[in-house]
């Protein structure tokens, strides 16, 4: 329960992040602005998809029906 109550914490911020971005105008960089500047790069791109890795193994492994 505790976990769940994490990602969706996660989630929120994420899209809170997002929408505050496109409401001031280009003051914050929005979180489609910060994937495209790391997938242009290698580093990047691993990083990122090192990151869908990790989300996808704890989100998709532990929540699915046995």
């Amino acid at each position: 329960m505790t976990v769940t109550i994490i990602w969706l914490m996660l989630i929120g911020t994420g899209i809170g992040i997002e929408l505050y971005s496109r409401r001031t105008g280009g003051r914050w960089s929005s979180l489609a602005g910060v994937v495209s500047a790391l997938w242009t790069r290698l580093p990047g791109r691993l990083l990122l998809v090192g990151l869908w890795a990790f989300a996808g193994w704890h989100v998709f492994a532990r929540y699915t029906l046995p």
